[in-house]
C-alpha cells in the first residue's frame, strides 16, 4: 500500500491503468508523475484532479541510449558509486527487498554464469 501524497515523483512503469492510479495517488501537490509506459487500450483518468494538484506529467518512452552507452563504455561516467548493493540471481528476491529500502539507489542482480 502507498500512502497518498506521500511523493514529490513518481514513475509509473507498470503499463497498468491501476499502477497510474497508485502512481497519481502517491503524488504530493505540485507532484511530478513521469510516464515511463504505454498502455494497451485507453487510459481513464480524472484530469481535474491533476489540474487542481498541479501535477506535471512527464513523458519518457526512451531516452537517448547510444550516447549513454558510449559514456558508459568509454568510462567517462563513473556509476559505481551508484551501486549499493550486487547479488547474485539466486538471490533475486532479497535484491528485490534491498532495493525497496530508503534511501536505495541501484541494486544489481547478476544474471550471468560465473
Amino acid at each position: 500500500s502507498v500512502t497518498t501524497g506521500a511523493f514529490d515523483v513518481a514513475v509509473e512503469c507498470t503499463g497498468n491503468p491501476e499502477g497510474f492510479a497508485i502512481a497519481r495517488r502517491a503524488l504530493r501537490p505540485c507532484g511530478i508523475l513521469v510516464l515511463k509506459s504505454t498502455y494497451a487500450g485507453n487510459l481513464s483518468l480524472d484530469i481535474s484532479s491533476l489540474v487542481v494538484d498541479e501535477i506535471t506529467l512527464v513523458g519518457s518512452r526512451c531516452g537517448p541510449f547510444k550516447p549513454a552507452l558510449e559514456l558508459l563504455s568509454q568510462q567517462k561516467v563513473n556509476v559505481k558509486p551508484l551501486i549499493q548493493a550486487h547479488y547474485p540471481l539466486e538471490a533475486g528476491i532479497d535484491a528485490f527487498a534491498h532495493a525497496q529500502k530508503k534511501g536505495i539507489l541501484k541494486v544489481l542482480v547478476d544474471i550471468g554464469q560465473e
